[in-house]
């Protein structure tokens, strides 16, 4: 997934922006991290955690056009581990609805993951996402998917008993205006069901510590695919703001092996000393590029075989470190209310 973002870097440095607090409004926040080439800021005002400056709304859309993210999503579309988190995933939107089945919108629905099951369960479900090959994707197999957002659409309102918006809203322009389309097409007693990474889970929380405030690595944010981070009270009061009110809250833990991935070029970073005073608020190098490029060809064109075994070494210890940090943290997480996944189910007030 790093190369997609860093496809994307290349092809749109200069279509960037800058923005005020997405929730409150407000243009007063705080140098929080660097990642990719691109600063997160904490709004002083509602906390919000967010990327500014970020791609203007018609380079963050191009980026689930490129080669390699499309790639990545027909692989796990491939994969059938995701079924069973669908399936729970449908389970829980039933336990609380009254009856079962009905009209249901998949906001970002990618290759289907979630739209063929609830579609297979009885649901007459719809997706919408901006990639056209994922909506190609879908429509090939028989599923009702369409290139539209939640404010770009041809749907009556309200259309819809429940929405869904599973690790999506992190990736709006606009969450907020999002969110008010949502509740627009939502029928009177329907559902809005809401996933998105928690920044203030238990390891995110620990790694921002022991990693961030240091040397400037985190594991957590990866800009610009995700251009605002939500915790537990920012996700409450958007959705509050928005006219929803919480029927449902809970934590979960992202799986490990996606976490790992992360954190073990941090550890990397950490063992090799790379990475910035996070004081600096310019622009950070990616984590497996810090070195000039003179020097990565040098490296690279070296017979050197201690060299190799050297970095062989150091990235089987990073991996052997993150899995024992990402294994000791994520699953005591969730009991503590602190997992790195946020799950909300909000009904209209």
């Amino acid at each position: 997934m790093r190369r997609c973002w860093q496809a994307y870097r290349m092809q749109n440095d200069t279509h960037q922006e800058a923005v005020a607090c997405d929730l409150c409004g407000a243009d007063d926040s705080t140098f929080l991290a660097a990642k990719n080439g691109f600063r997160l800021v904490r709004c002083r005002k509602c906390s919000l955690v967010y990327v500014n400056p970020r791609p203007r709304p018609v380079a963050l859309e191009a980026q689930y056009s490129i080669d390699s993210y499309v790639h990545h999503q027909h692989e796990r579309a491939d994969d059938a581990s995701w079924r069973p988190a669908a399936l729970a995933r449908l389970a829980l939107i039933e336990r609380h609805r009254s009856t079962k089945g009905g009209r249901l919108l998949d906001v970002g629905c990618s290759t289907g993951w979630f739209l063929s099951v609830a579609s297979q369960g009885g649901w007459q479900a719809t997706g919408i996402d901006v990639s056209p090959s994922a909506v190609a994707y879908n429509r090939a197999r028989g599923l009702d998917a369409r290139l539209a957002t939640l404010e770009r659409h041809e749907f009556g309102a309200p259309a819809f008993d429940v929405v869904t918006m599973f690790d999506s809203i992190e990736h709006m322009p606009s969450p907020m205006r999002a969110l008010a389309a949502a509740r627009e097409l939502l029928t009177d007693d329907g559902l809005l069901v809401v996933t998105t990474p928690n920044i203030d889970g238990l390891l995110p929380a620990t790694t921002y510590q022991m990693f961030c405030r240091t040397m400037g690595l985190w594991e957590h944010p990866t800009p610009p695919g995700h251009v605002y981070q939500f915790s537990s009270a920012t996700l409450r009061a958007a959705l509050g703001r928005a006219g929803f009110a919480p029927i449902h809250e809970r934590t979960e833990r992202i799986p490990l092996d996606h976490t790992v991935g992360e954190l073990e070029d941090v550890f990397v970073g950490v063992l090799k000393q790379r990475g910035r005073h996070p004081a600096d608020p310019g622009i950070v190098m990616e984590m497996d590029s810090t070195r000039p490029a003179t020097s990565r060809a040098s490296a690279a064109a070296s017979p050197d075989r201690f060299g190799r075994i050297a970095r062989r070494g150091v990235r089987g210890v990073a991996r052997a470190a993150s899995w024992a940090l990402a294994g000791a943290l994520s699953a005591p997480a969730p009991l503590l209310g602190r997992g790195d996944s946020l799950v909300v189910i909000a009904k209209k007030q």
